[in-house]
């Protein structure tokens, strides 16, 4: 059995993992953001493109290795909806 110690050490070394994983994903989002949102101001139909894209990304979903466990599946649903909800609401105000 691992002392108190080694355990705590294994911890801090969780916590800066996550960390670390959470700032790129973070990072990656805004990117992406930025990405999607500029794509869709130069479309003839914003809110068209966003829903299409919209669309392609819920059939990605639906296809990956992740369908079919329902709270993951329910996560990254809810994530797309708010990532491109969040696009569109960005494009209204311009």
């Amino acid at each position: 059995m691992a002392s108190d110690t080694e355990l705590a050490e294994w911890l801090g070394s969780m916590l800066k993992a996550v960390g670390t994983t959470q700032a790129h994903t973070m990072v990656q989002h805004y990117i992406l953001r930025d990405i999607v949102t500029q794509l869709a101001g130069q479309q003839d139909r914003p809110d068209g493109f966003i829903a299409d894209m919209f669309e392609r990304v819920s059939g990605l979903v639906d296809q990956c290795e992740l369908a079919g466990k329902p709270d993951i599946e329910a996560e990254m649903r809810w994530y797309a909806e708010t990532f491109f909800t969040s696009i569109g609401k960005t494009l209204e105000a311009k």
